[in-house]
């Protein structure tokens, strides 16, 4: 089986059992027999069963197909900013964690008033994820890339809105205020007059943190990866 088949056999299984195992009634019924901690570790080593293959796959044959476009080198500095961004989202997603997740739920919090990125977007992770695939897709240009690049951006998406479908119909009733008050689009809600920019409830060493944490991708990545496609 080609590279790029394989790529979206994997993606597909990832997201199907991600959707499947989070559904409402699957759900319901795994937390009703492995408790809460217990469906966590099962939903993890489910993801990683599908998500290392995954990974594997595209390493072991990187830049495989079709080449799509030539990307101009000045894509890079795209690629770049949108890097910083999706490492920026995903550190405050850690130091802000979203009150409608599992992580919420085990530890006793509830949504409640949004604060920090959650103002920006309720799903800071997911839009990490989502910059990180619109960042290497735009600088490497063969369909075996923008399949698992791609399938970032995609699943993103798809799984917010599926987490947002579930919490909607059966998460705390205070979820939908959150919901309510908040976007995924970032700035979504802040352009719509429901929310504000508050700089002061961001964690000035988490913003250290993430533009530590890309000099050094970006320092580490030539080497251990290699450069920009051109």
């Amino acid at each position: 089986m080609q590279t790029e088949y394989r790529l979206l056999l994997w993606w597909l299984l990832f997201a199907a059992t991600h959707v499947l195992g989070s559904s409402v009634p699957v759900r319901t019924r795994l937390l009703r027999r492995l408790g809460l901690r217990g469906f966590k570790a099962a939903y993890s080593l489910v993801a990683l069963a599908t998500f290392v293959p995954l990974v594997t796959t595209y390493w072991h044959d990187r830049h495989a197909g079709a080449v799509l476009f030539d990307p101009p080198r000045a894509m890079r500095h795209v690629t770049e900013v949108l890097m910083l961004f999706a490492v920026l989202f995903l550190v405050l997603a850690f130091a802000s964690p979203n009150p409608g997740t599992t992580s919420a739920e085990m530890s006793g919090r509830r949504a409640n008033e949004p604060r920090g990125i959650h103002r920006v977007t309720r799903h800071p992770m997911n839009t990490a994820f989502a910059l990180f695939g619109l960042a290497h897709v735009a600088s490497n240009p063969t369909v075996g890339d923008w399949i698992f690049f791609g399938g970032f951006v995609v699943y993103a998406v798809a799984s917010a809105w599926h987490q947002d479908r579930r919490l909607l119909a059966s998460g705390p009733p205070e979820y939908r205020e959150f919901h309510a008050a908040t976007s995924f689009l970032p700035l979504g809600a802040v352009l719509a007059g429901r929310q504000r920019i508050a700089w002061r409830e961001f964690p000035p060493v988490a913003v250290l943190v993430a533009v530590l944490l890309f000099v050094a991708l970006r320092l580490v990545h030539p080497l251990w990866i290699g450069g920009f496609a051109s």
